[in-house]
């Protein structure tokens, strides 16, 4: 029987697609050493080998080849190299397509007529893009945002035109508009919402999109549904709904978003998803034929189509490790999508359509907004910078409960946990996400590292991390120790500002320590009918020792105040506030100190302990006072090191006083 698998003999794996999905598939199933028990083919329709589509819009940015015969330069987005299939004994056939499964006699068949065998088939096929049933949507001037191709006719109809219009106001939408501004056009973009990226945003967050995307440059035409495209001697007319006067436009882009390519899956009887599409696919990415499999967006797993490349690479992957031998299931991704508008990045992250509790912050050119279902954040979108993005993936991953003084904190800061704690890469927790798009944790950067990979292409090559928008390649330059700075400065999170209260109590602390070194000690009174209230202090036991305790309370209470930062448990509250109240205790503790010295330093290990205290102080306005400062930090630490004789010193002073 055709396609049987005899013993002695590889397996035929027949992959059908060749884009990120079926290269990560076969890269990780080479890295596992299994590529040797399949003789593998790779169909790719396109007449290259595999590219980053999420990094398209890019290749608008190159010119114009000088002539239609000259080869392409795919290096800015090639995944695969010309002859990544031959130095991995891979069959590969570019642009060519297939256009039946014969399930029974397993094999596939070709537009060329072709029949190729397989034993074990993997359906990688992508997705297509939505094209509205629009009356002229088919004519000359009219494209779709999808592939190299596309793109090239694209920009060779923009080099002679001066308006284009987009149809679609999401994230692809968008993608593309910007993509038209950046060869000069003026860009209109057509939204039937009466908001953009309305799946992704609600009214607010899409209102203040709408303002940045017009600042870009970029014309929305919100509540536009086009119903006619007529050709009019050069240009395009669109007819829209409720619109008098067609919007007249020299080139029309349709982006109306992306469905499953499922079709060859279908017509060879596999089972389809009825909503929405997608070939249905188990936990193995088995579909219902258990010799073909499905990855990437032409696959329903778990009743999702993942369009989006962390997902994508998590299926091709776990595939992989199937087929190396593993025990091994695709489970419950949380996936990630970036929009890079001008200087502005634009993220969504996990079920962002979902009807769920909304928390929104928003100032100057950040917007920020939570989707909340018991206590838990299933979704978080966000425009401009947010440095706890890994985290928070993290957390809707491992459905972690969200507590009221958080979400209190976010509505105030726009952050979840204090920005003083944030720790670099190297630091973070082994689950954290470090790469949003394909989901790598700070846990697969160590493993790459004892892997020998030393820099950020060694680490991109072996993890996938920085390949798809590049977002993270900051945080991989800090993980291995170099500056980060260069590569994206503004990913990385903000240095704290100093506040106002801080820096008072800072120079109060500072203030009286320079009192107590510089100024002169109180004198005794003659007599004790002569003394007032301070001599009383020095003079009266009971007094003496009340000071003496509120001095060792106030002391006390600086070091449990600063378990804040200190103590993983300890997490209640503001950071900053803690803080400054570790900064107002202090200045309570030298006042305290006065009245309890009298300004007398002593002797031996009196002076010892005074030197001691007064040092902590001073080091530790000066950190406060310079939070965010060069040489903050060394201040810092000198004070934490001027710490640490203080109770051992404390306690003998007890001891003496008692024992005397």
């Amino acid at each position: 029987m055709p396609g049987s698998s005899r013993p002695g003999r590889r397996e035929r794996l027949v992959v059908v697609g060749f884009g990120i999905a079926a290269y990560r598939f076969i890269e990780r199933l080479t890295a596992l050493g299994a590529h040797d028990r399949y003789d593998i083919t790779v169909i790719g329709e396109e007449a290259d080998p595999a590219y980053n589509r999420v990094r398209l819009s890019e290749w608008l940015d190159r010119p114009l080849p000088e002539t239609q015969a000259a080869p392409r330069d795919l290096r800015p987005l090639a995944l695969a190299s010309p002859d990544w299939g031959k130095a991995r004994g891979i069959r590969t056939l570019l642009s060519t397509t297939v256009v039946s499964i014969d399930r029974e006699a397993r094999t596939v068949e070709t537009a060329r007529g072709e029949s190729i065998g397989y034993d074990r088939l993997v359906l990688a096929t992508g997705s297509l893009p939505i094209v509205p049933r629009i009356e002229g949507v088919d004519s000359d001037g009219v494209f779709v945002y999808r592939t190299i191709e596309d793109l090239e006719a694209l920009q060779e109809r923009a080099s002679r035109a001066k308006r284009a219009a987009v149809l679609g106001g999401g994230l692809l939408g968008i993608e593309a508009a910007e993509g038209l501004r950046r060869l000069g056009l003026a860009v209109v973009l057509l939204q039937r919402a009466p908001h953009l990226l309305n799946r992704q945003f609600g009214p607010d967050a899409g209102t203040y999109l709408e303002t940045r995307v017009r600042a870009a440059g970029i014309q929305p035409m919100l509540g536009a549904a086009s119903v006619r495209i007529e050709v009019r001697s050069h240009a395009l007319a669109i007819e829209l709904v409720g619109k008098d006067m067609p919007l007249t436009t020299d080139l029309v882009v349709v982006a109306a978003g992306v469905r499953p390519r499922d079709r060859l899956a279908r017509e060879a009887g596999l089972i389809v998803a009825f909503r929405g599409g997608g070939i249905v696919v188990n936990d193995r990415l088995d579909t219902s034929d258990p010799r073909i499999q499905a990855i990437g967006e032409c696959a329903s797993a778990g009743r999702t189509v993942y369009g989006m490349a962390g997902p994508t690479q998590g299926m091709a992957h776990t595939l992989a490790e199937i087929m190396a031998g593993r025990s091994t299931r695709f489970g419950r991704q949380v996936p990630a999508t970036r929009l890079r508008l001008v200087d502005l990045d634009i993220w969504a992250i996990g079920d962002t359509a979902a009807l769920a509790e909304r928390v929104t912050w928003s100032r100057d050119a950040s917007y920020r907004q939570l989707k909340l279902r018991a206590g838990q954040i299933i979704a978080a979108t966000t425009i401009g910078p947010w440095e706890e993005l890994g985290v928070v993936q993290d957390l809707i991953r491992r459905r972690s409960p969200i507590w009221w003084w958080q979400l209190r904190r976010f509505r105030r800061t726009g952050m979840l946990f204090p920005r003083s704690e944030a720790l670099p890469v190297a630091k973070w927790p082994s689950a954290r996400v470090v790469c949003n798009c394909l989901g790598v944790t700070r846990g697969e950067l160590d493993l790459a590292l004892r892997a020998g990979c030393d820099s950020v292409k060694s680490i991109a090559g072996r993890t996938g991390a920085s390949t798809v928008c590049g977002a993270c390649r900051p945080l991989l330059a800090e993980f291995l120790g170099a500056d980060p700075a260069s590569a994206a400065e503004a990913l990385l999170p903000a240095r704290p500002k100093a506040q106002p209260a801080l820096l008072a109590a800072a120079v109060a602390v500072a203030g009286l320590a320079a009192v107590i070194v510089a100024g002169p000690s109180i004198p005794p009174a003659d007599s004790v009918a002569d003394g007032g209230f301070l001599d009383a202090l020095q003079r009266d036991g009971a007094l003496k020792r009340f000071t003496g305790f509120s001095l060792l309370g106030a002391t006390l209470g600086t070091l449990v105040l600063s378990l804040r930062k200190r103590w993983n448990r300890m997490r209640a509250g503001d950071f900053a506030v803690w803080r400054l109240m570790h900064g107002a205790v202090a200045a309570l503790a030298l006042l305290a100190f006065v009245l309890h010295t009298g300004l007398h330093l002593g002797t031996g290990l009196n002076l010892a302990l005074s030197a001691t205290f007064l040092a902590t102080s001073v080091l530790g306005s000066l950190a406060a006072a310079g939070v965010g400062r060069r040489g903050a930090r060394t201040m810092f630490w000198l004070h934490v090191f001027a710490v640490w004789p203080l109770p051992v010193l404390i306690a003998f002073h007890i001891l003496k006083t008692w024992y005397f």
